[in-house]
């Protein structure tokens, strides 16, 4: 038996608020806050002394996410954000694909998934979501002999729909189309077997749901990415250097990218944080993903029950809850706004997005925290 009350006590922003911004950022529970402070206390004291047993602890916690999406630590690596990756995939795309082609995606796709195929001037072709849902035949009635992939996330950002990853992998590898995720809105709380679901690659920016801050983005691609479509850019820290050093001094020398996921990590970046992420796996592990799941699902039918009662109109489709996530948007019409602040002056934290009212629920939440949101100031506005 999960006690949900001890873990609320993990997460000092429950002491006085009622915190529905999880799908913005997420607060640090107190252990990965105290493993965040042990790393710099240990960069304050020994600089890089330390840095050979950082990187074998690096490749662990690569492991450990492996682990999670069924593959193996060489292809999971770390980029500055999604948005990052996806103009990683972007550019790979513009450099090796000659002839016309087309990408699909959603009509709600967070920017970060769609701005940087923009920006390369590729073709993107958005699906319309019906009721919010993007079905998996409207996704493949958009694409034609010129799609090379289809991008989409795995949780909405905007609305909370959950899109079954493995049956639309599976419908896209048998038209041979390459399939790339944003699992930003889902992971960890929600992995996908990324070969069960044929995921060529993968992005998780993780200060939503990772619970451990800005560190940064998951960044998944399979072998065979790799090997289609080679890096675009590269540092001293993507090249092989296994048998001739550690760095690469010679000048107009050949080298050799890593062929591992090793290759997009161009130069140093901050494994103090990244370190700290092995603190949250660990953390959400002891609960374990099913009873987070689990309580997730009794949250969410809280609130969607409370927002039925008052009447509320709610924008998630919730009627199938394969469908559903932590995320729960309604609408109040033209008050959405001036609901929030409101909300907000109470300190009920909500967050408004495509114009509508947001919560998304975590594992801090608990039902009195539902009970503030329902009954704040200017529930009488929320019955219409």
């Amino acid at each position: 038996m999960i006690d949900w009350e001890k873990i609320r006590q993990d997460f000092p922003v429950a002491k006085h608020k009622a915190y529905f911004l999880s799908a913005a950022v997420s607060p640090i529970p107190v252990p990965v806050f105290e493993a965040l402070i042990k790393e710099y206390h240990a960069f304050h004291l020994f600089g890089e002394i330390n840095l050979s047993n950082d990187l074998k602890r690096y490749n662990k916690l690569c492991s450990s996410l492996a682990e999670l999406i069924n593959t193996t630590s060489d292809c999971i690596t770390f980029v500055q954000n999604t948005s990052m990756a996806m103009s990683i995939i972007a550019l790979s795309f513009k450099n090796q694909i000659k002839k016309p082609f087309n990408i699909i995606s959603m009509q709600d796709e967070f920017p970060s998934s769609t701005v940087p195929f923009e920006y390369q001037g590729i073709e993107m072709r958005y699906v319309h979501p019906i009721d919010s849902r993007y079905s998996i035949l409207s996704i493949l009635d958009t694409i034609d002999e010129h799609t090379l992939a289809v991008i989409t996330s795995h949780v909405q950002y905007a609305t909370g729909f959950r899109q079954d990853i493995i049956a639309l992998g599976k419908e896209l590898k048998s038209h041979g189309i390459l399939f790339i995720v944003n699992a930003t809105q889902a992971f960890p709380y929600y992995p996908v077997d990324v070969q069960e679901a044929h995921v060529d690659a993968m992005t998780v920016s993780l200060h939503k749901w990772g619970l451990t801050g800005n560190i940064g983005s998951m960044f998944f691609t399979t072998q065979e990415f790799r090997e289609r479509f080679p890096a675009p850019w590269a540092g001293w820290l993507s090249l092989d250097m296994h048998g001739k050093g550690f760095i690469h001094t010679a000048k107009n020398q050949p080298f050799q990218l890593h062929t591992s996921a090793q290759r997009y990590e161009c130069g140093t970046f901050n494994l103090q944080t990244i370190l700290a992420f092995q603190t949250a796996i660990d953390y959400i592990k002891a609960i374990g993903i099913e009873n987070i799941q689990k309580r997730l699902m009794e949250l969410t039918d809280y609130l969607i029950s409370g927002l039925q009662k008052l009447n509320i109109t709610i924008i998630s489709p919730v009627l199938y809850q394969d469908e559903r996530s932590a995320i729960i948007v309604f609408t109040l019409e033209s008050d959405n706004e001036a609901f929030i602040e409101r909300c907000a002056q109470d300190n009920v934290c909500l967050s408004l997005r495509d114009g509508n009212i947001r919560a998304a629920v975590n594992i801090f939440n608990n039902f009195s925290d539902i009970d503030r949101l329902l009954e704040a100031p200017g529930r009488k506005e929320m019955k219409r």
